[in-house]
């Protein structure tokens, strides 16, 4: 099988998103030309900020110096019950430790309204103060909570919340990205636990050539490998994070593939105006030598590894990048930042497996962030290396037995609700030999630039007064795929329950909160899983 064809299987994603399918409807999906849009203004104004904010009944609300909106009630936003378990034992590092129990009585106990009185809410106050775009469709989901026992078997299922996220269109298009973002969640009482308004005001300025069926088929295999076997195209207005600044958008075109064994993946996005041009190549890294890394222990620390070009996602080395810079810019070393043909498969496998060495590179940081394509049952480096194979399985996974506290996949699919008739623990419980998290997502993904620097700053950034508070490492996930993820894209995040039902459900990243000692799933296991 050539390099592109390996690749291209990887790349997929089915009921991802609702889209404009180029060639396949009337009016804008058949047209010649798209309209281009013009940047009016920026995010909400001060007075705007104010009017969301009394409509809501919300204390406060942060408004950034780009005209985002966001609030987050402390008490409420994604909370889980939790009892106190006292001092735990110090990790590897020496670090302190806080033990935190399940407190399961209060967990049966959650409700959350119901998802069209949230719709309702949101909508008619939104519309009450003039922030309901024209043409937003709402939708509902509850964010939920799930305990199973060591036998995989449900203890308890609860809802955290209701959250209502807004999908945009302009001219009957989709807009997407973090600049086109209105998400409100409602805890069990129907007070907003939390707020994301992330908005440009467009102006239509005239309009452009773009690719036909045909022609934008032959662009997304440039990127994706010519062998790549597409399930479809469709039209899409990208609309970047609102500090990036741009004084235009124009259309694009959402490229999807097909696959037989994965029900998701990355998707890539690429310019619909044939006259536009690509982005070009990463230079190809050096080659790295195959030889053992530096042991890093007793020091606070994390790692990246990413499949970026060899694998049709030309945005990983930027989005790695970005996250490396988070930590970096606050003093955390980043020990290694391999990409592409240097991104191995052996240096997620324990080396209880023939060629496994993560105690040397993914089991030897505190937060190991992984970029590229991925499956309910592993990861994929096809096309890119196989070192010493091109997929690492979910049954060649132990992490957590020499240091790891936190894998964060921004890789598609890898932690959804059933697979093959296997549930998400028993597909990675095994997994878990003193980790404290696996963040990923139960869907597809939008392939972006962003989500690594949002992850990173929502885990490390300094509080300054009432507001830019850390948030614990779950939280920071699911916030930076709410900000950079479409509504259709399910984030997730499970974790290990030791004996007396101890689970490092809260953890923060060292230094910015508690953080609870190593656990092994004598007892089972967690999830979370939410819409963006």
């Amino acid at each position: 099988m050539s390099t592109s064809r390996r690749a291209g299987t990887w790349l997929a994603v089915t009921g991802l998103l609702g889209a404009t399918v180029i060639g396949g409807a009337p009016g804008a999906a058949a047209a010649a030309e798209l309209p281009v849009y013009a940047v009016r203004s920026t995010g909400l104004t001060a007075d705007q900020a104010t009017a969301l904010q009394r409509a809501f009944g919300l204390k406060s609300v942060h408004r950034a110096e780009d005209g985002s909106v966001s609030f987050a009630d402390e008490a409420t936003y994604l909370r889980v019950p939790g009892l106190d378990a006292g001092t735990g034992q110090a990790d590897e590092e020496g670090q302190a430790t806080t033990g935190t129990k399940l407190d399961l009585d209060a967990i049966k106990r959650l409700r959350a309204i119901g998802e069209a009185d949230a719709i309702k809410k949101a909508a008619e106050t939104l519309r009450g103060v003039g922030l309901l775009p024209a043409g937003a469709t709402p939708t509902a989901r509850q964010t939920t909570l799930e305990v199973v026992d060591a036998d995989g078997k449900a203890v308890v299922s609860a809802p955290l919340d209701t959250a209502v996220s807004f999908a945009l269109s302009v001219d009957g298009v989709p807009l997407e990205g973090a600049g086109a973002k209105i998400r409100i969640a409602f805890d069990g009482s129907g007070a907003v636990s939390a707020l994301t308004y992330s908005t440009r005001e467009l102006v239509k300025v005239g309009s452009v050539p773009v690719l036909d069926q045909a022609g934008a088929r032959e662009r997304c295999l440039k990127v994706l490998g010519a062998d790549t076997r597409l399930s479809g195209v469709s039209y899409v207005y990208d609309s970047p994070a609102l500090d990036e600044k741009v004084d235009r958008l124009e259309p694009s075109v959402r490229c999807l593939a097909e696959v037989a064994d994965t029900p998701s993946a990355q998707a890539v996005t690429v310019p619909a105006n044939p006259s536009a041009s690509l982005p070009q190549p990463d230079p190809t890294p050096p080659p790295r030598e195959a030889s053992f890394g530096t042991a890093s222990i007793p020091r606070v620390d994390v790692g990246d590894e990413g499949t970026g070009w060899c694998a049709g996602l030309p945005l990983t080395n930027l989005n790695n990048n970005r996250f490396d810079a988070e930590f970096t810019g606050r003093g955390i070393p980043v020990q290694f930042k391999w990409r592409d043909t240097n991104a191995w498969e052996r240096d997620f496998k324990d080396p209880a497996f023939p060629y496994g060495w993560d105690q040397l590179y993914v089991d030897d940081v505190d937060l190991t962030y992984w970029t590229g394509r991925g499956s309910p049952t592993g990861l994929s480096f096809a096309g890119c290396s196989a070192q010493s194979d091109s997929f690492l399985a979910n049954t060649e996974a132990r992490w957590g037995n020499r240091d790891l506290e936190w894998l964060s996949l921004y890789a598609p699919g890898v932690l959804r609700s059933t697979w093959a008739g296997k549930s998400w623990a028993a597909r990675w419980g095994k997994a878990f030999q003193g980790l404290h998290q696996i963040n990923g997502f139960d869907s597809g993904v939008v392939h972006t630039s962003t989500h690594g620097r949002k992850f990173g700053n929502y885990l490390l950034r300094t509080p300054f007064l009432w507001w830019n508070k850390p948030l614990k490492v779950r939280a920071a996930w699911a916030q930076a795929s709410i900000d950079t993820q479409p509504s259709s894209v399910v984030w997730s995040t499970m974790g290990p329950i030791g004996s007396s039902w101890i689970a490092n459900f809260d953890d923060y990243f060292w230094g910015k909160g508690p953080v609870g000692p190593d656990t092994l799933p004598t007892v089972g296991w967690w999830r979370i899983s939410g819409t963006s």
